[in-house]
């Protein structure tokens, strides 16, 4: 474990797999810029959410970011929940205080805001969505879009139900009637050996394709997107709102 400094504040992000992030980078350039008090921003691999608030107490950790796979079994282990939170059922960004020997945890979702900020100026041209994914990105995701207006479908490996529909029922018909498409899973991250397939055929100049991931840049799922005439972006932006707004979360 790193060695705690009281007198320097601690933020981390939490996952099973992190060597893919940007969050690291991201945070310490912010130090950087404008952060007056000493601090520091690492990674930490945990094999289990039930880990999280006894690595929080020992390291006296601030703030943590969350990440796959824990946004959402992190959530009975905390002390309360924002109310985008509880709506959403998922967090990504946690703050700690430490009351004498207790430590009480904070949950938020900076997910949803970091992507409203990023997709807002498309969502007027689009009526229907598929949400690749059903985890907790997934849900921040579709949580925006169902605020505007849209109706959601979610696309699932292993889930069925109302609005979940498997990638094996995906058809040409479908992809082409639902013009904004979002990948809220993992596929089409370096090193995750999996990528994006869906009937491709079905996107048009009129689709608008957004893949959370970013890292790379470009994915299997942009540029088959891209190569048929539909915007795409990538999750890069997303990353940088929702930091943002962590940031105010931890430093208010």
């Amino acid at each position: 474990m790193i060695e705690a400094k009281k007198d320097t504040k601690r933020f981390g992000l939490v996952g099973k797999r992190l060597d893919y992030s940007f969050s690291k980078a991201y945070f310490e350039q912010e130090y950087h810029n404008i952060y007056v008090r000493p601090a520091r921003y690492d990674n930490y691999e945990l094999p289990s959410a039930e880990m999280i608030l006894p690595l929080a107490k020992e390291q006296h950790l601030d703030g943590l970011n969350v990440t796959i796979p824990f946004k959402e079994t992190v959530i009975p282990l905390l002390g309360s929940l924002s109310d985008e939170a509880k709506a959403i059922g998922a967090v990504n960004t946690l703050k700690f205080r430490h009351l004498d020997s207790r430590l009480f945890a904070e949950g938020y979702n900076t997910d949803a805001i970091g992507f409203e900020k990023s997709v807002k100026p498309y969502l007027s041209k689009h009526s229907n969505a598929l949400v690749l994914g059903t985890g907790g990105a997934a849900k921040a995701v579709a949580y925006v879009l169902l605020k505007h207006g849209l109706s959601v479908t979610y696309v699932s490996r292993g889930k069925n139900g109302y609005n979940i529909i498997g990638y094996e029922q995906l058809t040409e018909r479908i992809v082409a009637r639902n013009t904004l498409i979002v990948n809220a899973t993992p596929l089409g991250t370096l090193g995750s050996g999996g990528e994006v397939e869906i009937p491709y055929s079905g996107i048009t100049p009129d689709h608008f394709c957004m893949d959370l991931v970013y890292n790379p840049l470009e994915t299997h799922f942009t540029k088959e997107c891209a190569k048929r005439g539909a915007t795409v972006k990538n999750g890069l932006e997303m990353l940088h709102r929702q930091a943002e707004e962590a940031w105010k979360i931890w430093n208010t």
